[in-house]
């Protein structure tokens, strides 16, 4: 039978009391480093544009809480487009035009249309801002936690 002693830091268990308030730390965390994904959707959205209303558009929301106790924010573009129409698609509009969103805008870069290629902004972004997000997220959750 092996036997195994060991003891915990008193400053490791009190850093640990504070993690377990997630509720305070999380939406902070989120706030502050959505500024990062906002700003390189926008880089990466900005060589594409056309009249530039889609990227102006382009707007993160403050951290909010899901039923099931997770966070998040979104980082999207907001609004219709000014210049941008499409045909309806229901029956009971067929054949008039719409306004066409620019969240739409951004779908049909990232994805593609019959007549487009895809263009993954929303990838790549995502993909760049990721190590910046973390880093920022570990900063401001040891300042907040104060380690």
């Amino acid at each position: 039978m092996a036997n195994f002693t060991f003891s915990i830091d008193a400053d490791f268990v009190k850093s640990l009391g504070r993690m377990a308030d997630v509720d305070e730390y999380a939406p902070i965390m989120i706030d502050e480093s959505m500024p990062i994904l906002e700003k390189n959707l926008k880089k990466e959205a900005l060589k594409h544009k056309d009249t530039g209303e889609m990227v102006d558009s382009i707007k993160s929301t403050k951290a909010g809480k899901t039923r099931y106790g997770g966070y998040f924010a979104i980082s999207r573009p907001t609004g219709y487009a000014r210049t941008g129409w499409k045909y309806a698609r229901t029956k009971k509009n067929a054949g008039t035009k719409e306004r066409l969103r620019n969240m739409e805008k951004l779908v049909y870069l990232e994805y593609g249309t019959s007549k487009q290629p895809a263009t993954p902004v929303l990838t790549k972004a995502i993909k760049d801002s990721e190590p910046k997000v973390l880093r920022k997220m570990q900063e401001v959750f040891n300042r907040e936690v104060g380690d």
